[in-house]
């Protein structure tokens, strides 16, 4: 999964985009016959990616139909816009609107008193998107942004005519039978999944994310966070000892901690293993790289004996959403709100999933969207668990990470990785 915690750069990059005058990101409004309020948004929307597209041309329709409001975009690339809105956010100079993520990322702002709660507008989109993802962005009971899409993390794509060659010819439904696939594919010659865990995120967000979340349930991390349970549950190391029982079967390619997980995809598709386990980030590139897409599927994380999880559910977390600033009169956050509510329309969705993304709401597909991504998409009606690298503290993130690639080199047990974790984890209260 691309990283979904913080990236931080060197004060010198961004000490250019720090020094802001104290009007930057004010609402202002026009003098003149009739007042129009003028709202700043800021988001990262710097790259030309299809989704981007998707919510500029939102934001232009908006400012069309609306003469008394005009929202003002202001992009900042990714790798410095976080930076810049908790700079922003202690000099009490954030714009009206901002792009924020689940979690911590927006927690610190909310702590911080620079967020508006959404409460009052939020029964909009309570009967379209399912309450487990509203609440990503839900803290101490108030409501700060509304998710435009959904980030999956635990997908399987599979290569059905590979599958067929060792007597498949339907994906797994529990670790049982994909082990006995494993060993088809494994006595055929195929490698059977492409891994690239050099960035050591792959195997923990991928992987563990919903393997761990099959043995113990989504109740576990938060109850270990909290000092109500541990890392060293047996569950939790079952959970970690699938990585090492999948490392003894050959499950992997051998060159899997010095290759990155783009390349790993690439060999996927280019028919060079019979599975690769990545996130829904990958839909995109294998639909542009595969010519037979028909020949690709995608499926969950089979189910494992004795597991205390809803097998249904799969790791993912809320994408990007608008937070609103706390400092906006009462005009002001109408206009917002009215614009919130123009803008997470059934437009925006569906057109987000002709860009390919996968979103939080149920859409009615056309002919021309591609299997893979409507069978991606409905795994989110069985609900989100949590994301291991999104929910862990970085310190705690950083043992993980390097503790499975740990496993996979044999110098360590997945005892020790949960003893290692609870350790540090103790060792922060």
């Amino acid at each position: 999964m691309k990283k979904l915690g913080l990236l931080l750069v060197s004060l010198f990059l961004i000490s250019s985009l720090t020094a802001c005058n104290s009007s930057e990101g004010s609402s202002e409004q026009a003098s003149g016959d009739g007042d129009v309020i003028e709202l700043t948004l800021w988001t990262d929307w710097t790259e030309d990616r299809p989704e981007n597209t998707v919510y500029k041309k939102i934001i232009e329709k908006f400012n069309k139909e609306h003469e008394d409001i005009k929202v003002v975009l202001e992009t900042i690339p990714h790798d410095q816009y976080e930076t810049k809105l908790r700079t922003q956010a202690a000099g009490n100079q954030l714009p009206d609107m901002m792009r924020v993520w689940p979690g911590e990322r927006t927690a610190v702002l909310v702590n911080g008193d620079a967020l508006l709660p959404l409460n009052s507008i939020i029964d909009n989109w309570k009967d379209i998107i399912p309450e487990t993802i509203l609440d990503d962005y839900a803290i101490d009971g108030n409501y700060y942004a509304i998710p435009s899409n959904v980030s999956l993390t635990s997908l399987i794509f599979y290569n059905k005519e590979l599958l067929q060659k060792v007597g498949f010819d339907e994906f797994p439904k529990t670790y049982d039978e994909l082990k006995e696939l494993i060993t088809a594919l494994n006595d055929a010659g195929i490698t059977p999944i492409s891994l690239g865990n050099k960035a050591l995120w792959p195997l923990q967000s991928v992987y563990i994310s919903t393997i761990a979340d099959r043995f113990t349930g989504s109740d576990f991390l938060p109850n270990v966070l909290s000092g109500n349970g541990t890392f060293e549950d047996e569950h939790f190391i079952k959970a970690l000892s699938v990585i090492d029982e999948l490392n003894k079967l050959n499950a992997f390619n051998e060159d899997m901690n010095t290759i990155d997980e783009a390349t790993a995809r690439n060999e996927f598709i280019k028919g060079n293993a019979a599975m690769h386990f990545a996130g829904s980030w990958a839909i995109g590139p294998i639909l542009d790289g595969i010519e037979n897409i028909d020949n690709i599927g995608v499926a969950p994380i089979p189910t494992f004996k004795g597991g205390k999880g809803d097998p249904a559910k799969i790791s993912g977390v809320a994408g990007g959403g608008i937070a609103v600033s706390n400092s906006l009169s009462e005009e002001e956050q109408e206009a917002v709100f009215e614009f919130l509510k123009f803008y997470y329309s059934e437009e925006l969705y569906s057109n987000l999933v002709r860009a390919n993304i996968i979103v939080p709401v149920e859409i009615e597909f056309d002919s021309n969207v591609p299997q893979i991504f409507q069978d991606a998409n409905a795994f989110v009606k069985g609900g989100l668990a949590p994301v291991y690298d999104a929910t862990l503290p970085a310190e705690i993130t950083d043992i993980i990470n390097n503790g499975l690639q740990s496993i996979t080199l044999g110098e360590m047990t997945p005892e020790q990785l949960a003893k290692e974790m609870q350790n540090a984890l103790e060792s922060k209260r």
